[in-house]
């Protein structure tokens, strides 16, 4: 691509670099040559056909303003990849484009670009890291209370003699609750066993469900604090009705053998059983032991990261954050506004939290990336298949399909983290 005028200039105030691009009126011409044939293309005109006529045909399937910045949008992207790859600019965050103008053949064109590069980062020491930790350790107590858990879960709940409710029983309920004449889901329902002794309802809801006759309907208010309440009187207000079906006896299966050999898959006697249950309990500490040693050790890692950040990281790490917490209130079906009013704060409160969380990944990212290079850590092809479908789900590891989008420097990024932390936790020195 000729390029009419090229200028790089660094922004050592932002980290980014500021780039002039000129296009001849040529070279505006050629490209535009080419928007006309695909856009021609897709609106099924034959390959030699004027460019009235597609634009035409174009203006049939989109307004015309929405046309013109596709048009534009096509030269200037084609153009951007060109003028960044003519002065060796290899962007770490999607380039920002000033384009105050559209292209037109026989004119010269015009536009800024503002690229980031990935910052020139190292360790003061690539040598493992010490850590302080207490593992988790499987004893008899911890697998006696997994297994009386266990043992729970299969527990019965049989009818029992009626009596007016009182604390210890278990009913059976049909409930229905609102908050500010809104239906709350999750304390509503039909044939609801409820054990008023084991904290599964707030203590203001039991306390009126006590002295209830089976077959009674009750309805009544209760409070309950709010999430991060400001005081004593922040609280929510819920209507409930409820009415009391039955009197129920939980029974908890004995652990004999005989039971087991009828209940649980894999195992014949008590004996195997609980051996099965410990066998379980340490392969959970296990992880649980490696992912602390694996936080703490990328803690120490960032210590000893040298060089500087540009800011436009940060904004990028905290917007990803951001976009990360909406879609996951989306698919719970709430909005950033439910989401402020449930944790009782605002705006500027999340931005700062935001802006800790997103510095703290950022940091520790780079640190692994820069642990990797400095131990000359190489990347095999299973570790691009687990990045990528880290990231982008199963089955989506296809080498041509991620340099076409642009996605494989995302996944190198990636599984170079993940070889790296995996070197961090296993070579850390554990005090504690």
């Amino acid at each position: 691509m000729d390029f009419k005028k090229l200028e790089r200039a660094d922004d050592e105030a932002t980290g980014a670099v500021e780039v002039a691009v000129v296009l001849d009126a040529a070279e505006v011409h050629r490209q535009l040559a080419e928007f006309y044939g695909a856009a021609g293309a897709a609106c099924k005109l034959p390959s030699d056909a004027q460019w009235d006529d597609v634009d035409a045909a174009a203006a049939r399937t989109m307004p015309p303003e929405d046309y013109r910045e596709v048009r534009r949008d096509f030269v200037v992207n084609r153009a951007a990849g060109e003028a960044l790859a003519a002065l060796g600019i290899e962007p770490a965050l999607t380039p920002r484009v000033r384009a105050t103008a559209y292209p037109d053949a026989g004119e010269d064109f015009a536009f800024e670009l503002s690229a980031v590069e990935k910052p020139a980062l190292s360790l003061s020491s690539a040598n493992p890291v010490e850590i302080e930790t207490e593992d988790v350790r499987v004893t008899g107590e911890l697998v006696d209370a997994r297994i009386a858990e266990l043992m729970e879960a299969r527990a019965e709940f049989l009818p029992a003699d009626p009596h007016p409710v009182v604390l210890g029983d278990v009913v059976s309920v049909d409930v229905a609750t609102f908050l500010e004449g809104r239906p709350v889901p999750r304390l509503t329902g039909k044939s609801m066993v409820l054990e008023l002794a084991d904290g599964s309802m707030p203590e203001s809801f039991v306390e009126r469900l006590v002295g209830m006759d089976v077959g009674q309907t009750r309805t009544f208010d209760y409070e309950v604090p709010r999430p991060r309440a400001l005081g004593d009187g922040d609280v929510e207000c819920y209507t409930a009705t409820v009415t009391v079906l039955g009197q129920l006896r939980k029974e908890v299966p004995a652990l004999t053998d005989a039971w087991v050999a009828e209940s649980i898959e894999g195992a014949s006697t008590a004996a195997e059983f609980r051996a099965a249950v410990a066998r379980g309990l340490e392969a959970e500490a296990t992880l649980l032991n490696r992912d602390a040693h694996a936080r703490l050790a990328n803690i120490e890692l960032e210590k000893r990261l040298q060089g500087v950040i540009p800011d436009a990281f940060y904004q990028a790490s905290r917007d990803g954050l951001r976009r990360s917490l909406e879609r996951e209130l989306a698919g719970k079906g709430q909005t950033i506004d439910d989401y402020y009013e449930q944790e009782r704060m605002n705006e500027e409160e999340l931005s700062v939290q935001l802006l800790i969380k997103s510095g703290e990944n950022l940091r520790q990212g780079f640190a692994l990336e820069a642990l990797f290079d400095a131990r000359g850590m190489e990347l095999a092809e299973d570790d691009l298949r687990l990045a990528c479908e880290e990231a982008f789900g199963a089955g989506s590891y296809d080498l041509e399909t991620l340099e076409r989008t642009g996605r494989r420097r995302v996944v190198e990024d990636a599984a170079k983290r993940i070889a790296a932390l995996n070197w961090l936790a296993d070579t850390a020195v554990v005090k504690g």
